[in-house]
């Protein structure tokens, strides 16, 4: 069997295998709480028995071939279990001993060993808690756990195992089926769960915690099965650093680092990126218990202007709208509402109706039988001990008879945590209502859910899906040479990239070669070694007649020659005089992502902005222009104040052009910069004006 297979097995065991000592007692223990149904046996060939089962001295005494193994022993003696498990046929394990490749070289050689006896038997860790399954009773777990059976909910893999522990501890009525903990993925990488879990039927959603991703063209292929399918994958990446390790000399360098292309792969991907803990749990529970917000309107319930405002700032800050009410719904509310209440949305339906189910019940059905995608009721309900609380269950009961009559995604908001006691978000999930905790993380939720809908009808209707894996990274570790202007253009302009009508000319052909050109015109000092002319004094503009262009080269020359450079040559071109704004177009090498694409603003204004978007390859003329559109200076291009408006469709197809010379030159392209790209009014094109290419071999 495969790898992948294998896991399959692990994941739903029907034999599961303890090795080791007494700390055995606890997963073995935990198994029986979660109500694992299939057989167990535990190998140890100095006790009789552990937690009540006889001890089976060797592995090969089992009167069956387990499907999953917990080893506990030392990381020395768990490469030798691990290679027996292999020959027994067992499926997989989990490999809960530390002492692998997080201690340093030594343990680098020790996990390379341990991978190699593992073969195709799926192996979680080292160095980590392990798997839960609670919809099949699976307790592959060392430590205590939160949580119970479930008939499905939310999946959740990290590669932290306190975090994956502490996350079975919620309180917020997550529903969750799996927790994975990753450990040192020397066998298995965060991407190879995901499959697995996606052919699960009782897997709603995917929630990540991950520093970084072994594989991430591997993770990529996996994440568009997942928006194919319609399941939501929700990631908390923690961690940010610079991209790459090389020495750079392009502007590009310094617009986009690692975190930026992770959040461009989740941008592309549809991947829902969250920032806290509690943001995390909000989100995945939206996505697993409730029917997902067909779009972003939003009508809201509330019995208190403060709630009112707050949610109404928040919404605005995830682009949620809230559409007025219809007047056939102002006519119906008007028969429930007092004359003294404000008909809109949000609607304060105040306490004139409080504790009233029929009145309630009927106020909530007009409002979510209106123009919305979502429907949102504000439910407080007070501390326990400190008061009745009947009229606050009896609203949860109207909604719930509310929602009953309709197919809209609907959900129950409390402004702190703790005011959705367990019992009332009971009842609201048994009948298919989602209770979020927290205004500012249910609102979040919120958004994010609509943003992944949006995302994943756009992939699907414009037909992305075949676009969609990344590129994989190639194994290019060099630096590069570096290519001077007049050769970084000529390849250019190979693929498409418009370039001045230049010469270049030694410092004695200067002045034949202006006058063959025409006037005005702009000189550059070229040298490989020449990376930032203008700094170098390399760049002489608006040169009106041939002798001012061979005084101008000459003063250059001199400038260059004290400088060291002593080889330089002259490229001339006619002046570019209508621009409407300058852009950059940059590549640069990452180890995990390979090349990635960067559009943003150019000239002197590149650093001082800092206004870019990252693009991953491949990439689609849509994306790039979805990415154009992001910029700050888009209004400009777009004819800022009655200027001229640029030819946005030549940024598009010179950027496409970019991306097809990378994808040609993938394995020893390490960097490239145009910049300026100045773009003309539009029907006039684009014009890249310099560029920087680098180069490997």
């Amino acid at each position: 069997m495969s790898r992948i297979e294998n896991l399959k097995r692990l994941l739903a065991p029907h034999h599961l295998v303890f090795i080791g000592g007494s700390s055995l007692e606890v997963p073995i223990n935990n198994c029986k709480q979660i109500g694992f149904g299939g057989d167990i046996y535990v190998v140890n060939p100095k006790t009789e028995q552990i937690a009540g089962y006889p001890c089976y001295p060797r592995l090969a005494d089992l009167p069956v071939i387990p499907d999953a193994a917990f080893i506990a022993v030392r990381a020395e003696l768990c490469v030798e279990v691990v290679s027996q498990l292999n020959a027994l046929g067992c499926a997989g394990s989990v490999c809960y001993a530390a002492g692998f490749s997080e201690t340093g070289p030594d343990g680098a050689v020790l996990q390379q060993k341990l991978v190699a006896a593992a073969g195709d038997m799926a192996l979680v860790g080292p160095n980590c808690y392990g798997v839960l399954n609670f919809n099949r009773g699976v307790a592959l777990w060392p430590d205590r756990f939160g949580g119970g059976p479930q008939e499905k909910g939310v999946a959740i893999i990290s590669q932290s195992g306190n975090i994956a522990l502490n996350l079975t501890m919620q309180d917020r009525s997550l529903p969750v089926s799996h927790v994975i903990s990753v450990g040192n993925q020397a066998c298995l990488g965060v991407h190879d769960y995901i499959l697995p879990l996606l052919e699960d039927e009782s897997v709603t959603a995917i929630g990540f915690y991950i520093e970084g991703l072994k594989d991430v063209a591997a993770f990529s292929e996996a994440a568009t099965v997942a928006l194919q399918k319609g399941i939501p994958l929700v990631v908390l990446k923690a961690g940010s650093s610079d991209i790459g390790t090389q020495l750079t000399m392009s502007h590009t360098s310094s617009l986009a680092g690692a975190d930026d292309l992770y959040q461009a792969m989740f941008d592309r991907l549809g991947v829902i990126r969250v920032y806290s803990l509690a943001e995390l749990v909000e989100t995945l529970k939206l996505a697993a218990i409730g029917k997902l917000p067909a779009g972003p309107r939003v009508g809201v319930l509330t019995c208190s202007g403060g709630d009112s405002a707050m949610l109404a700032d928040l919404l605005e800050v995830e682009g949620l709208e809230m559409p007025p009410l219809t007047r056939e719904q102002e006519q119906a509310l008007s028969g429930w509402l007092p004359e003294f209440g404000t008909l809109s949305n949000p609607l304060d339906y105040n306490t004139a109706i409080w504790g009233n189910k029929e009145a309630c019940s009927a106020v909530f059905g007009i409002m979510l039988n209106g123009n919305f995608d979502a429907g949102l009721l504000v439910l407080d309900v007070p501390l326990a001990g400190t008061g009745d609380d009947s009229a606050w269950q009896t609203t949860a009961d109207a909604l719930i008879a509310a929602y009953a009559q309709g197919p809209k995604s609907v959900a129950v908001i409390a402004n702190l945590p703790e005011l959705l006691p367990a019992s009332t978000r009971q009842r609201l999930l048994e009948a298919g209502i989602t209770p979020l905790q927290g205004f500012r993380d249910g609102v979040s939720a919120l958004g994010h859910l609509v943003r992944y809908q949006q995302r994943r009808q756009q992939v699907l209707a414009q037909g992305l899906l075949a676009q969609l894996p990344l590129c994989p990274a190639s194994a290019c570790s060099q630096v590069g040479s570096m290519l001077d202007e007049y050769e970084s253009k000529r390849r250019l302009a190979v693929f498409g990239v418009g370039t001045p009508n230049g010469r270049l000319a030694t410092l004695p052909e200067v002045a034949d070669a202006a006058a063959s050109i025409g006037f005005p015109l702009v000189i550059k000092g070229v040298s490989d070694r020449l990376a930032h002319k203008t700094e170098a004094g390399a760049v002489v503009l608006n040169l009106w007649d041939a002798q001012q262009a061979q005084a101008a080269a000459e003063a250059m020359s001199q400038k260059l020659v004290a400088m060291g450079l002593d080889d330089v040559r002259f490229l001339l071109e006619p002046m570019i005089d209508d621009a409407v704004g300058e852009l950059i177009i940059g590549l640069k090498r990452d180890d995990q992502f390979g090349l990635a694409l960067i559009l943003g603003t150019g000239g002197i204004m590149v650093n001082l902005l800092n206004d870019s978007a990252t693009l991953l390859l491949p990439t689609t003329p849509e994306a790039v222009a979805q990415a154009l559109d992001s910029l700050k200076c888009i209004e400009l291009l777009k004819g800022f104040r009655g200027r001229p408006e640029g030819d946005l469709q030549a940024v598009v197809e010179t950027v496409m052009a970019v991306a097809g010379f990378a994808q040609e030159n993938w394995d020893s392209l390490t960097e490239l910069d145009v910049n300026p790209l100045l773009v003309r009014p539009r029907g006039k094109g684009v014009v890249a004006v310099d560029a920087l290419l680098r180069v490997a071999g």
